[in-house]
């Protein structure tokens, strides 16, 4: 519906393009007189529906220039795709009660919705009558044209200008609008949109700072017409960005397209002379297929592909319905994380650590899950990483905290003392306010500072001086930290002496197989050495043989955590399991 989800961006866009002030203009007039006349309608109008109004920006056969949203047949109809038509509105329960009903006559209503090129649906084109009608198909038809007749015009007259003002190519607006034009002619068969990117926005953006916007407006002008003089004829290019543009082709015209990206990819990556310096653009290039019926969605789609190839590194990649049923469901689950905090759709596992010296599980790692209510239980290796790019993440680690320690406080109640581990992300340091919270609810629960250990991973946000300050504040408070897959990167050592860390991890690509690689054994040893002599306690996770324990034994390993220890489990089964773990210690000599 469009009165929901997208209203605020609907009335957002209303405000920018400032429909209201096109009332009264000459152009729109002559259609809504047209519509009248050729429909045999007493009344014509062309309305804006604002948040509490509608607005007539033309009429015919009134001098009305608006009425309130709540009495208004139009909001109901920009709901509708398709002509809306109401035979008799006296009749009809959602529109019986109205003023224009009952106070003016009010009977016949039909109208067209107007969505702008984006989709977004601003108005109607309607046509009102006094005695209950229905329309004929030709009148519908001829009352949809007319809509598209008066959405064209007030493009035309409030869209910014359709060319852009650096290079004089045609905008986005304008590639919408052709492609319309095509579609409503039906002459759109299938065909293939190729987006181009010259530059990146990294590199635009350091080219921005470091001489102002003049460069990067000259290497626009001179790379789209580079690409320009490439094309078939008759393919115009359009500029959709700073540095970023676009062009279609028929799909029989796109058999030649490899040889022409290769064509265009020479032309742009030789160096640009602007402003007395020889730039060097870079090369990207998405392709997406589209036709009559799916041509609003093309761009999203190239963008899509665009993408795809700079993260893989290639020139040019064509659409990947599979990666983007993937983003989809990334998008989706992200809109999803809120719901699943207040319906209860995540919950906790544990999984043991093991200490190695006396057999003893001393404390479990606590782990988010999450069970969806329509797909099933998803791999937190798919959820946690949307979650982590979303404003949500603080507020899903303080749901986890507040569980676990509730959990803590359940089994200290039964007598079973154990301490626990909880990972962080950088979105929980960055918001500032991990610490205070964690202290506030480890007081809640009576659950000393000490026994909570929160676990971090190496990545570009530890390097932030906000973060180093919240882990400090973590330990002044007594809470342990544990630098978590430890060997996996490229600068842990840095951070040994960078971070408060009291536990190093060391990372399961390196424990795995170490029984039978000797250099890989030998890593392992010194990390351990290494560790134990800076004062840190030293665990090796993945840990899936008896031959690793007993390498790490040997060793003077302090903790393992791993499958041949346990996977991760509910809270009632590690009871059990460290009920059975406490008889086998007992037991042993």
């Amino acid at each position: 519906m469009e009165h929901g989800k997208h209203e605020a961006d609907r009335l957002a866009l209303i405000r920018s393009l400032d429909l209201l002030a096109l009332q009264g203009t000459p152009d729109l007039d002559r259609i809504t007189q047209l519509a009248a006349q050729t429909l045999r309608a007493p009344m014509a109008l062309i309305t804006v529906i604002e948040e509490f109004e509608q607005r007539f920006i033309s009429t015919a056969g009134t001098d009305l220039k608006a009425t309130e949203r709540e009495i208004s047949v139009c909001a109901v109809a920009i709901e509708h795709d398709g002509v809306f038509e109401v035979e008799d509105l006296s009749a009809d329960a959602r529109f019986s009660g109205f003023r224009t009903v009952t106070e003016d006559g009010m009977r016949f209503y039909a109208g067209a919705p107007l969505s702008l090129s984006t989709g977004v649906k601003v108005g109607t084109l309607c046509v009102v009558g006094f005695e209950p009608r229905r329309l004929n198909a030709t009148e519908r038809a001829t009352l949809r044209m007319f809509g598209d007749l008066a959405m064209n015009q007030i493009q035309l007259l409030r869209l910014v200008g359709r060319r852009d003002p650096v290079t004089g190519l045609p905008n986005r607006q304008q590639l919408s609008a052709d492609l319309a034009t095509l579609r409503l002619e039906d002459r759109l068969s299938e065909r293939q949109l190729v987006l181009v990117d010259v530059l990146g926005a990294e590199a635009s953006g350091r080219l921005d700072q470091a001489l102002g916007p003049g460069p990067a407006e000259s290497m626009a002008r001179q790379l789209g017409y580079r690409i320009v003089d490439l094309l078939p004829a008759g393919t115009t290019l359009y500029q959709v960005g700073e540095l970023r543009f676009a062009f279609h082709l028929d799909e029989y015209a796109g058999d030649g397209l490899p040889t022409l990206l290769s064509a265009i990819r020479k032309r742009v990556i030789a160096p640009v002379n602007t402003y007395g310096l020889d730039v060097s653009a870079s090369f990207h290039a998405g392709i997406a297929p589209f036709g009559g019926e799916d041509f609003e969605d093309a761009m999203r789609r190239a963008v899509t592909a665009l993408h795809g190839a700079v993260e893989h590194g290639m020139a040019w990649r064509h659409y990947d319905h599979a990666r983007d049923l993937e983003l989809r469901r990334q998008h989706m689950l992200a809109l999803q994380v809120d719901a699943a905090l207040r319906d209860n759709a995540f919950h906790l596992v544990y999984q043991p650590r093991l200490d190695i010296a006396s057999g003893q599980v001393l404390s479990v790692e606590a782990l988010l899950r999450w069970n969806h209510p329509e797909l099933g239980p998803i791999a937190p290796g798919e959820f946690l990483p949307v979650i982590e790019r979303t404003t949500l993440m603080p507020r899903v680690t303080q749901w986890v905290i507040q569980h676990a320690l509730r959990q803590i406080a359940q089994w200290d109640a039964a007598g079973r003392q154990i301490d626990l581990s909880i990972n962080l992300s950088g979105a929980d340091l960055e918001e500032g306010r991990i610490a205070e919270r964690a202290y506030a609810l480890s007081e809640q629960y009576n659950v000393e500072p000490g026994r909570i250990e929160f676990e971090i991973t190496e990545g570009q946000w530890l390097q932030g001086e906000s973060a180093i300050s919240q882990l400090r504040t973590l330990r002044t408070l007594g809470f342990s930290l544990a630098l978590d897959d430890f060997g996996s990167g490229y600068s842990n050592f840095a951070y040994l002496n960078a971070l408060p860390a009291t536990t190093i991890k060391i990372d399961r690509s390196l424990i795995d197989g170490m029984e039978a690689d000797g250099r890989r054994a030998r890593l392992v040893r010194t990390l351990v050495k290494l560790v134990s002599e800076l004062g840190l306690r030293v665990v090796g996770e993945g840990v899936e043989t008896d031959a690793q324990l007993e390498l790490l034994r040997r060793w003077h390993c302090h903790e393992a955590q791993g499958y041949l220890i346990s996977r991760p489990c509910s809270a009632e089964e590690l009871q059990a399991f460290l009920l059975g773990v406490q008889a086998v210690a007992a037991g042993a000599p």
